[in-house]
């Protein structure tokens, strides 16, 4: 399922699970909003889009650094994207709860141990939504973390 309808695939795959991620992290983080679901939606939508502009300047980084595979590519993979989802998630986390306390030390760290592990489990749905990608490649071998717009 490669070109237009793999990368649509793909794009359909990802808002789906950012949205339902996000319309938890509103459920478990500011528990007293109604329409979730709704509010996820929107969320979901603003995460594709730092996702799109974080794979674009890793490509871009790869790119002019002329960085090549490692062996282990599924390493690098990791490597490369689970710190940049834990920003991308401390993002999402400031815009979901809005809190006032301390907003560096909480897009950095977390703001609590219930808004860290909603960020960790992002970042697991996040890997876990590329699988459709990686697919349609050779697998993960042939899927680079410099070479790809994962988001």
């Amino acid at each position: 399922m490669n070109g237009p309808l793999g990368a649509l695939t793909y794009v359909v795959v990802k808002y789906a699970t950012y949205s339902l991620w996000c319309a938890l992290g509103v459920r478990r983080l500011v528990p007293v909003v109604r329409s979730a679901f709704r509010i996820g939606l929107k969320f979901g939508l603003v995460r594709l889009l730092i996702g799109v502009a974080a794979g674009f300047a890793i490509f871009f980084i790869g790119g002019i650094s002329r960085l090549s595979a490692w062996n282990n590519v599924f390493l690098q993979y990791l490597i490369v994207y689970a710190p940049v989802r834990w920003f991308e998630w401390g993002i999402m986390e400031l815009l979901i709860t809005r809190s006032g306390r301390n907003p560096v030390h909480a897009f950095i760290l977390g703001g609590n141990g219930r808004s860290r592990l909603w960020r960790l489990g992002g970042i697991l749905v996040s890997h876990l939504a590329d699988i459709p990608m990686i697919a349609m490649g050779a697998g993960y071998r042939d899927m680079l973390p410099i070479g790809r717009f994962l988001c």
